[in-house]
């Protein structure tokens, strides 16, 4: 096990954009670490979705829940393979942290409004292609370094390229094709769409490259990214079981059917006694070990063989030596692959995944939640196009930044918070009716997006009340 150390990120080699001077005891990667732990955004994955919406019930993962069960399964193949487990802590405790209230259908939905897919307020139908695309991934790197400000020097978090490299690539980077687009034209069917594409753009978020170098990827990023799905499958699994949507039979049935071949005759005889189990608390916390062990055995029985295979190609007998070639093992091959599954294996992890999505996901339970959630972001976006004075004193400031480079603690100097939140509203209220300044609305979309992202769902849903009326989620 020692003989992988070497391909361990050292915390030296990591470097920030923005030069700050080294802790007196911390490490760079812990720093990182507990800046996130610190920071809002992360405070908010508590009342954020991950399948179910959060306070449906109190026994349903949340966002954040969902995030701790990642770090401890991140944290326990890092050590095991004797990497960094203090930067995949701080990865997999960042990964989500550009996540939207609602779970995935918010992603969707704020993606299909910043791409002009949704013409709202006569805004959004003319959006350049270098301002398109959503992508909570991609927001996640915005949020640290970007949108949390925690120090006059700097904006955003200021993490290491490490660290923001594992938190980027814990998801694709691009959207699969666009569902809407059919024999060659696109079935949302509005007077604005022209769309000629059957994938979504991200362009906008290319600036924040800027922070990565063609060094900043680690074996701790791509240990997170299958953390994620580990935990994934673990909790949804639950979730369902909790929700009377799967029972145990069933469960063991499509087990054996779609492992059994890569089932140990221990583990086949643990199965069964796990099902046996009539109490339903005591059969979740065992089928949970269960699951978790024979995906983590199993990743890390192959990703050891790959580690072997690249330590061997480039004679790695050093940190300092894989350091050296880091780049030469990125060009020549797919990097995700490093930390994978057999190929037989990952095939009949799909076929697993098929289910939980046709069952849960796809669940007449979590559907519903999904379109009322869509028609509330929707609904949110609307209001604040129609009349952007609604958002907040912070997020008009937002506007401002994102739109002009407008420095708040600057103007502060002259004049106090008050005069200078007037101030912004009353040029918002010139701005908005001024049609030469496109670059103007672009900028009040991005920032309505970022402002919804951020919230939590009970948030979003106060915020639906305050505007429209009420309406609430309930078990029933």
């Amino acid at each position: 096990m020692s003989n992988f150390i070497i391909f361990a990120a050292k915390d030296e080699d990591a470097i920030r954009h923005y030069n700050e001077t080294e802790h007196e005891y911390r490490t760079k990667f812990e720093r990182d670490r507990d800046r996130i732990i610190f920071c809002k955004e992360f405070r908010r994955l508590s009342g954020k979705t991950q399948v179910f919406v959060a306070g449906y019930d109190d026994n349903i993962r949340t966002r954040l829940t969902h995030t701790l069960e990642v770090a401890q399964i991140a944290k326990t193949i890092a050590r095991h393979l004797n990497l960094n487990d203090i930067l995949t802590e701080g990865i997999a405790l960042g990964h989500d942290i550009g996540h939207t209230p609602f779970g995935h259908v918010g992603e969707r939905t704020l993606n299909l409004i910043a791409n002009g897919c949704d013409a709202l307020k006569n805004i959004n139908d003319f959006i350049p292609p270098d301002q398109q695309g959503f992508k909570h991934n991609w927001q996640s790197l915005r949020v640290a370094t970007k949108l949390e400000r925690i120090d006059r020097s700097f904006p955003g978090l200021n993490l290491t390229d490490y660290t923001l490299w594992g938190i980027l690539n814990h998801s694709s980077l691009e959207y699969k094709e666009c569902s809407y687009f059919n024999e060659s034209r696109c079935t949302l069917k509005h007077e604005h769409n022209s769309c000629k594409k059957n994938t979504f753009s991200l362009k906008f978020y290319e600036n924040c490259n800027e922070y990565l170098r063609k060094e900043s990827w680690t074996i701790e990023g791509l240990v997170v990214n299958w953390a994620d799905e580990i935990a994934q499958r673990n909790h949804d699994l639950q979730d369902g079981i909790v929700s009377k949507i799967v029972d145990k039979n069933e469960l063991t049935q499509i087990l054996k059917e779609t492992f059994g071949s890569f089932l140990t005759e221990a583990e086949t005889k643990q199965l069964e006694t796990i099902k046996a189990e009539t109490i339903q608390s005591y059969y979740i916390a065992q089928i949970s070990r269960f699951i978790t062990n024979i995906y983590v055995s199993r990743l890390l029985e192959n990703t050891k063989n790959n580690m072997r295979l690249i330590k061997d190609k480039y004679q790695l007998s050093s940190s300092n030596n894989f350091y050296n070639n880091k780049d030469a093992i990125r060009i020549e091959r797919e990097i995700p692959q490093i930390v994978s599954y057999q190929s037989e294996f990952e095939n009949k992890e799909k076929e697993f995944h098929l289910f939980l999505k046709g069952r849960i996901i796809n669940s007449g339970q979590a559907q519903r939640m999904d379109g009322k959630s869509n028609y509330i972001i929707l609904q949110l976006v609307k209001a604040f196009l129609t009349n952007p004075q609604q958002l907040p004193d912070s997020t008009i400031i937002s506007i401002y930044r994102n739109s002009s480079n407008f420095d708040l603690d600057k103007a502060l100097e002259k004049i106090p918070l008050s005069e200078v939140t007037a101030q912004k509203r009353n040029e918002l209220q010139r701005d908005y009716h001024n049609h030469k300044l496109e670059g103007f609305k672009i900028a009040l979309l991005r920032t309505i997006c970022d402002y919804i992202a951020g919230m939590t769902d009970q948030y979003a849903l106060d915020q639906y009340e305050m505007l429209y009326g009420g309406t609430r989620f309930r078990n029933t």
